[in-house]
């Protein structure tokens, strides 16, 4: 799949897929996404997009950004990964992922165990109470909300994070 737009990235596209940071090109689309309950201005889309694919096995999503005119292009790809396409195992990929892209589980427990002792906090109470950036600490969030270990409650600027029960 190919997602183009035109116009450059308008922050530095590492620190976009680390999360944390929104910088939306459109605030009405925005505030209409909002309106119907979909997107969060989190800047947790393409962390969110890159755990998905590394799930599924599928190749490392891919921004490409081009000049004269200027056009960003977000790819896609759904091909597997060749980590699991040789060995048939989808699994295998996700747990191949480089370090910056998966969650480790010292820091994982980290946040569980402070979850456990304080049994609500945002993302910036966990950040600081173990240590990390609250960009990291969102992006670990997103990852124990998708795997079920956590739940978010409320909208992004008063989002919650409590252990599911």
């Amino acid at each position: 799949m190919r997602i183009a737009n035109p116009g450059a990235f308008r922050i530095n596209v590492q620190e976009a897929l680390v999360g944390g940071v929104s910088d939306p090109r459109n605030e009405s689309l925005i505030k209409m996404f909002n309106l119907i309950n979909v997107g969060e201005r989190a800047g947790s889309g393409l962390p969110s997009i890159r755990t998905v694919w590394q799930k599924q096995g599928w190749q490392e999503p891919e921004i490409v950004e081009s000049f004269n005119p200027d056009r960003t292009t977000l790819l896609l790809p759904l091909a597997a990964n060749k980590a699991a396409a040789k060995s048939g195992d989808k699994k295998v990929a996700a747990k191949s992922g480089g370090k910056s892209s998966s969650i480790s589980e010292k820091r994982k427990n980290d946040i569980l165990q402070y979850l456990t002792d304080t049994p609500e906090a945002s993302s910036t109470q966990i950040a600081d109470a173990i240590g990390l950036q609250v960009s990291r600490t969102k992006m670990y969030l997103s990852e124990l909300v998708s795997d079920g270990a956590v739940v978010a409650e409320e909208s992004s600027r008063a989002r919650k994070y409590r252990l599911k029960s």
